[in-house]
């Protein structure tokens, strides 16, 4: 499991490099606060992905799916980074996981970036990509630590776009 969790990790940073998220020599912008809400929310997004499941009575997800998960992921990326600098309250429900409709209650700004930018499409790609190349890997873990990668590089994205707001 550690050596699947370091290979995704590798597939999703270089993914976010090539895209320019996070250029080479960038260290990747957090705090212990949102590392900390990373546990009960990724229970939270297991629980809901293991009932879905059960509930559409099927033993995978679909295309679409997983692409309304990437999208979550960086929703929910966005708004705990922008909740964390504005000294907001957290939250780690989960609706809108499998559907794209997450309502992120952010600045005007930075809902226009999260817009304009396809972070969801690219980094699901690159998982997607990685899944191909590496077809023995456990889908789930592999999942579950892609979407664990895109929440902390929307995160440091957002981070950096209101420190860069701010500075004007």
């Amino acid at each position: 499991m550690e050596e699947l969790s370091l290979k995704v990790a590798q597939a999703m940073i270089a993914a976010a490099r090539e895209f320019g998220y996070f250029p080479e020599g960038d260290s990747l912008r957090s705090a212990p606060e949102l590392t900390e809400l990373e546990k009960p929310l990724f229970v939270n997004m297991f629980k809901a992905f293991k009932d879905h499941l059960q509930s559409v009575n099927r033993m995978e997800l679909e295309e679409d799916e997983i692409s309304s998960m990437f999208n979550f992921a960086v929703g929910k990326g966005a708004d705990m980074a922008f909740n964390f600098m504005n000294n907001q309250s957290q939250d780690v429900r989960v609706e809108g996981l499998f559907n794209s409709r997450i309502s992120l209650y952010v600045d005007d700004r930075l809902m226009n970036f999260l817009k304009n930018e396809p972070i969801a499409a690219r980094l699901g790609g690159a998982y997607v990509d990685f899944k191909s190349a590496n077809s023995d890997i456990d889908p789930v873990l592999g999942l579950f630590e892609a979407l664990k990668w895109t929440l902390r590089i929307t995160e440091h994205l957002t981070l950096k776009f209101i420190e860069r707001i701010s500075a004007q």
